[in-house]
């Protein structure tokens, strides 16, 4: 599957969907750069989606297209809005919408973006321990 984006497209995009500002440079050894963008189909329930791209404009999903990582965090166990950031000591975290109606996150580590493992939902409390 290829993508081709005009440069208007992808400004507008990266202003409106936060999902062309989860790109990130990924560099591997002997390899040229590239970007790196996380997205969803349908509403996440099949969970992690990646595409890479050398130039911004034309872009490749991973895969074919299918999914590289199930949810399994929250109670609608879904993956929307995935966002992938590179650490400085080169782990790749994630954090994800589990549910339209959960107040909670999704997160997942690694040091390889392909190969996430088993995902979880840390929980999120507010000042009295509760769900905000």
């Amino acid at each position: 599957m290829q993508i081709r984006l005009s440069k208007a497209l992808l400004t507008a995009v990266s202003v409106v969907c936060p999902l062309a500002a989860n790109a990130v440079l990924a560099e591997d050894s002997g390899l040229e750069p590239h970007l790196l963008l996380s997205y969803f189909t349908g509403n996440g329930e099949d969970g992690l989606h990646l595409a890479h791209s050398r130039d911004g404009y034309v872009w490749r999903a991973l895969k074919g297209g299918q999914s590289l990582l199930k949810p399994a965090a929250g109670r609608d166990q879904l993956m929307r809005d995935p966002s992938v950031v590179q650490g400085s000591d080169g782990t790749f975290h994630m954090v994800w919408t589990v549910s339209w109606g959960e107040r909670g996150i999704g997160y997942a580590w690694s040091k390889d973006p392909l190969a996430f493992p088993a995902n979880r939902s840390p929980g999120m409390t507010g000042p009295r321990g509760r769900v905000p």
